[in-house]
């Protein structure tokens, strides 16, 4: 992405009324948050539902999204497939239990690319079977047959 793009996104999100485009937003007293817990808030209109924290710039007080709804998780029957928040790494688990990890460094994807490629390892796990038995097998030998003792409907 350009400079001039980073920009224009810049603006583009500090100019609209869209919740869900805001990472950052002043504290205002038309602002409708509830406090849930010691500095954490929620604001009503965030249909993300995520929760933010009271920053102070100055003499400004912003309220500032606490996690980045784009690196949460998304599910696909017992698969999930959930990325942390620097955006460097997803980890593809199978009934909550990780199963492998890829690294943006070896897969190379990036922050604004994470979600697409969180659906697309979810769209392979659903339609390639051989491609879960590759993930498998590439993992050290002790955890490969943990998983496989674990859940053997996985190598059939």
């Amino acid at each position: 992405m350009s400079e001039l793009d980073k920009i224009l996104l810049d603006l583009f999100k500090k100019n609209s009324s869209d919740l869900s485009v805001k990472d950052r937003i002043p504290l205002d007293e038309d602002l409708g948050i509830r406090k849930v817990a010691f500095d954490m808030y929620k604001v009503y209109g965030d249909h993300y539902d995520g929760l933010w924290k009271v920053e102070e710039d100055g003499d400004k007080k912003f309220l500032v999204r606490a996690s980045d709804p784009r690196f949460g998780t998304q599910e696909l029957d017992k698969w999930t497939a959930s990325s942390n928040y620097e955006h460097t790494d997803v980890t593809l688990k199978y009934r909550g239990v990780p199963i492998c990890s890829f690294s943006a460094d070896q897969y190379g994807f990036k922050g604004e690319d994470i979600f697409t490629f969180k659906s697309a390892l979810l769209d392979i796990v659903k339609e390639d079977q051989g491609f879960i038995k590759k993930v498998i097998a590439s993992q050290p030998k002790l955890k490969a047959e943990a998983i496989s003792n674990m859940f053997p409907e996985l190598i059939k």
